[in-house]
């Protein structure tokens, strides 16, 4: 009897945890589409069109014109970044993603909110009309075992 309990036990854990597993889900808005797990929610907030969070990461993506940012001589997907960084005051070093069906660039840096630090992974993209600016933002402590996930889920992105 203590056996087929135990069995029966055992059997419902497994069940429960099968179903804990965190379902792909794709997010659309302010022309990017990215594809990340069902544990990220969509928030409305003042700094990014499209911001979602999960227990453990945020997503956020701003577009802007190239037309207007023409007018700043920013007209290259470099100079686009090299921009983004300067304005927010940050130094970083630019890499360029391979392999991947779009082409970005992309940089990691930290900055600190009240008394914690988190670190982000900046993204920018081109579209036909935009320039695309995204971050993947986490712990700081947590960002070097995050970086493998967040280029994973930076192959999903689509831009306009």
């Amino acid at each position: 009897m203590k056996k087929s309990m135990f069995l029966v036990f055992l059997l419902a854990f497994s069940f429960m945890l099968a179903g804990c597993k965190a379902e792909s889900k794709t997010f659309t808005g302010a022309g990017v589409s990215i594809t990340l797990n069902d544990s990220f929610v969509e928030k409305e907030v003042v700094q990014a069109p499209l911001y979602l969070e999960s227990q453990d990461h945020i997503f956020m993506a701003i577009r802007e014109t190239k037309t207007d940012l023409s007018a700043y001589s920013i007209t290259t997907l470099e100079s686009y970044i090299n921009a983004v960084l300067s304005n927010s005051n940050k130094t970083a070093d630019v890499l360029t993603s391979e392999g991947t069906d779009e082409t970005y660039l992309y940089a990691y840096y930290e900055s600190t909110v009240g008394d914690q630090t988190f670190g982000y992974m900046l993204l920018v993209f081109e579209g036909e009309s935009h320039f695309y600016s995204m971050n993947f933002g986490c712990l700081s402590s947590n960002l070097d075992d995050n970086k493998d996930l967040y280029l994973d889920w930076a192959e999903t992105i689509t831009v306009e």
